[in-house]
């Protein structure tokens, strides 16, 4: 399936990541050619900590499991999504890199709700299957740099994680790790006025 652009931020057709094995699914490794180092590093993180969960399945990693010193420099291009329902993915954290680039405080706002209003359910389909497949989930975005206009890609990943009490029916939401990788740098005193 290809989309349509329909925005700003789209200047180019946007095309599935699903690499063509003759099997519908792209084996792990090849999956994983995909990524960026940065990502590849949050990948390699995230396995770690689903390798040391107490949990016995090993699906998923718990909030206690993550250690986010060892992911240290990707902190200011990653985010924290709480997942409560497909319509409502709330940021509990962004980094300062993402803020930059849109101009925008975006802990405590609504992922879903930014999205452009013919957006939104291609946005919670994908988001929302991440968190309950569970799966990661990896895009490549065409954006317009806010001040020189130039064309930039950049690429969000995201993986799982579980709360602590996966059994608590009234505890603490699924959460999604992500990684924006691939930002455009922003010069001193840009001034930034469109979001992403």
């Amino acid at each position: 399936m290809t989309l349509q652009p329909r925005s700003y931020l789209h200047t180019q057709l946007l095309q599935p990541l699903t690499p063509n094995t003759g099997h519908g699914e792209a084996p792990a490794a090849d999956a994983e050619a995909l990524l960026s180092g940065d990502s590849r590093h949050l990948l390699a993180a995230w396995k770690r900590w689903r390798s040391a969960s107490s949990d016995k399945t090993g699906l998923l990693p718990h909030r206690r499991d993550m250690d986010l010193v060892s992911i240290a420099r990707l902190m200011p291009r990653l985010v924290l999504l709480d997942i409560f329902s497909p319509q409502r993915m709330i940021f509990r954290l962004a980094g300062t890199e993402i803020e930059c680039i849109t101009g925008l405080r975006l802990t405590g706002r609504d992922h879903i709700l930014m999205a452009q209003p013919d957006q939104r359910a291609s946005r919670s389909r994908l988001l929302w299957g991440a968190a309950t497949q569970p799966c990661g989930a990896l895009a490549f975005h065409t954006i317009t740099h806010p001040d020189s206009g130039q064309i930039v890609q950049i690429e969000t990943f995201v993986l799982p994680i579980l709360p602590d009490d996966a059994a608590d029916t009234g505890g603490a939401p699924i959460q999604l790790i992500g990684l924006a990788a691939g930002l455009p740098v922003l010069e001193a005193g840009s001034h930034v006025t469109r979001p992403l």
